[in-house]
């Protein structure tokens, strides 16, 4: 018994010093914190690339310490993250108060190998036929999504024919019948009216032949339609009450690039005709710049005998705020000039934008361009087996562009940053939805185009849509 005494001394001294000294100053229990860690995920499988949303409920914290279990830390309260890396990862969240109380919360995720395909969104479309996309963009009076595509019956005497396409978030969409498509045609756009919505698209043989029009008012009730044979529009833009019809139009026996103004009813009462170049020219995408106008588009020759299109250049034009011409550039370092050989080729899809240190990125037939603000080429790249249906956003200190088989994002000085790969070689817009860029492709399946719609952020990670 002598021998135990030593010992049960020490534990009864121990007992009393470490409660005595262990008290708070309100004579609360140490280990009882005020501070509880809580984290939610948007799902605990993901793929590689697809963002995670991780939602704070934590309680009586300040501050917070995410380990994501990858070498990675964050201390926002609500990270989205993304994992390059297929594995099992723990997220562990440190969350901490000023009196430096601390509590910690994990969660177990799985993060398996993507297939680009995973992300996309496959609309249904029936046996036997095709859909090409040639024009998205957002409604600006119901805010809508809505594609113009070219429908082809590949089996059966159904024909071709343009269908409008409204899409609300889940991605169904209401389909309403346009027109016929009497000839050759890569190119559409709608224009909407006070009460109306015009709709325009490229027809041509093996010459230029002209546009075809149709309009409808709020009810789908069809107004009118026109179908000239010595102008095309590629495009338009409001201006104040007015809408400006860009193109090209037939004038003394040769195109001219053709800027046609427009009232808020859709009657033409002005037209500025420029020549440029040896022979023919036209605009296929014009924007406002400083206190008037710049305009991208080509000059080329147009001959009876094949190739029907010859001598093609891409041309940038700067115009005052009357639209008259101040200065041009035709580039002939383009590659362009034995691969545009039909009229067929000129309507696909014409992209410009100015970025924030005033360089100017123009993108045509699989060929990029940059120049700077005078219109001086500083870079051209060609892209090769991309289609003439091809879409470019401009997003201020950088751009992107699509291409066959891959989205590529550039800085203002036309620096390559990343580029990802996707099934689809006609995207003819890119649209920026809610900090976000939204795409509506074509893609080859079983000898047929078919439909998809991807949506990435701004560094052109792939986010699920499904």
């Amino acid at each position: 018994m002598k021998k135990l005494y030593p010992y049960a001394f020490f534990l009864v001294l121990l007992f009393s010093c470490s409660k005595e000294g262990g008290q708070t100053d309100n004579g609360e229990d140490p280990l009882v914190t005020n501070v509880k860690a809580c984290f939610s995920l948007t799902k605990n499988n993901l793929l590689v690339g697809e963002s995670l949303e991780i939602t704070n409920c934590s309680s009586g914290a300040t501050t917070y310490s995410y380990n994501l279990g990858n070498g990675e830390t964050r201390t926002e309260a609500n990270p989205t993250v993304v994992y390059g890396k297929a594995g099992d990862y723990s997220i562990s969240l440190t969350a901490s108060n000023e009196q430096e109380e601390t509590d910690i919360f994990s969660q177990q995720i799985e993060v398996i190998e993507a297939v680009a395909e995973d992300f996309f969104f496959y609309p249904e479309i029936a046996s036997g036929f095709q859909i090409i996309p040639l024009e998205i963009g957002i409604n600006p009076n119901s805010n809508a999504l809505y594609g113009i595509f070219l429908e082809e019956d590949l089996e059966g005497s159904g024909g071709k024919k343009f269908y409008y396409h409204e899409i609300d978030e889940n991605f169904n969409s209401t389909k309403q019948y346009l027109a016929d498509k009497p000839f050759e045609s890569g190119s559409a756009f709608v224009e909407y009216y006070s009460n109306s919505k015009n709709f325009v698209f490229t027809r041509t043989l093996d010459g230029l032949y002209g546009s075809q029009e149709v309009t409808y008012n709020e009810g789908w009730a069809f107004m009118n339609g026109v179908s000239p044979a010595d102008k095309l529009s590629y495009g338009s833009i409001s201006e104040g009450v007015n809408y400006l019809y860009y193109g090209t139009q037939e004038d003394g026996g040769i195109y001219k690039t053709a800027v046609e103004t427009r009232n808020s009813s859709g009657d033409a009462f002005q037209v500025s005709l420029n020549a440029f170049g040896p022979a023919d020219s036209m605009l296929g995408d014009l924007l406002p710049y400083g206190t008037g106008y710049i305009g991208f588009g080509a000059v080329f020759s147009k001959n009876e005998s094949n190739p029907k299109i010859t001598s093609y250049k891409p041309l940038l034009v700067f115009f005052d705020s009357d639209l008259q011409v101040i200065s041009h550039k035709i580039y002939e370092e383009s590659v362009l000039s034995s691969m545009v050989n039909s009229s067929n080729d000129l309507n696909g899809s014409y992209h410009l934008t100015v970025l924030s240190n005033g360089n100017i990125a123009m993108y045509a037939n699989g060929e990029l361009l940059l120049a700077d603000s005078e219109g001086n080429l500083l870079k051209i790249e060609y892209f090769e087996n991309s289609s003439n249906i091809q879409g470019l956003v401009g997003l201020g200190d950088s751009f992107v562009l699509s291409s066959y088989k891959a989205l590529r994002k550039y800085d203002s000085s036309g620096t390559a940053l990343n580029s990802i790969n996707y099934p689809g070689n006609f995207t003819p817009e890119i649209v920026e939805i809610e900090e976000n860029l939204f795409f509506i492709a074509g893609y080859e399946l079983e000898g047929k185009i078919a439909l998809l719609y991807g949506q990435a952020d701004k560094n052109l990670n792939l986010i699920n849509l499904n």
